[in-house]
């Protein structure tokens, strides 16, 4: 689907996450594809505390966001992005089946997983997610792609959200990955 040469392509590897570190990115991969559209692959790690694992395991969903954002270099803050996606999923644990779930509410799906840690990295993996047509870029300008994901603190039941906000261990967020592009 994607031309051998790209005149966009950028992998990025990460070694090890630190303890402070919960939630990393491990690969990324920007490309053009034949289609003429720049897409997105990435693959973000998450590593529950103990907190959030307790609380899912006590029936409580918890939602995660990943926000793609990109912009001219050098703009006023005012001015719009060219590309912002968010891409939210549920976690949530069934008690009865033993399973765990993953919502995307953007697309009214669900996967169950035997594990926690089968479903986190399915929540993990971006695939060809197309940002935008390079025909809607202007290309003499450079771009500025930036990549966030974090736990949705104002996603948790009322009562347990005051306990998040003070809580480090409430605290999943990723260091944002940036890159600049010229398409």
């Amino acid at each position: 689907m994607f031309k051998s040469i790209a005149l966009i392509s950028l992998v990025l590897l990460i070694g090890g996450a630190s303890a402070s570190n919960l939630l990393r990115f491990n690969q990324v991969v920007i490309t053009l594809g034949e289609d003429d559209n720049i897409y997105l692959d990435a693959l973000v790690s998450y590593d529950l505390t103990d907190a959030v694992m307790q609380a899912l395991q006590n029936g409580v969903a918890v939602t995660f966001e990943t926000r793609i954002r990109m912009r001219e270099v050098d703009i006023w803050f005012w001015r719009q992005d060219a590309v912002e996606h968010r891409l939210r999923h549920i976690l949530r644990y069934r008690a009865l089946s033993g399973l765990y779930e993953v919502i995307t509410p953007e697309s009214a799906s669900k996967q169950a997983f035997a594990t926690s840690s089968a479903a986190l990295r399915y929540l993990g993996r971006i695939r060809d997610l197309k940002l935008i047509g390079r025909n809607q870029l202007d290309l003499g300008q450079h771009y500025l792609v930036r990549l966030e994901a974090y736990l949705d603190v104002e996603a948790l039941p009322l009562p347990l959200r005051v306990r998040a906000y003070t809580s480090p261990e409430w605290s999943l967020t990723v260091e944002p990955w940036e890159w600049r592009l010229k398409p």
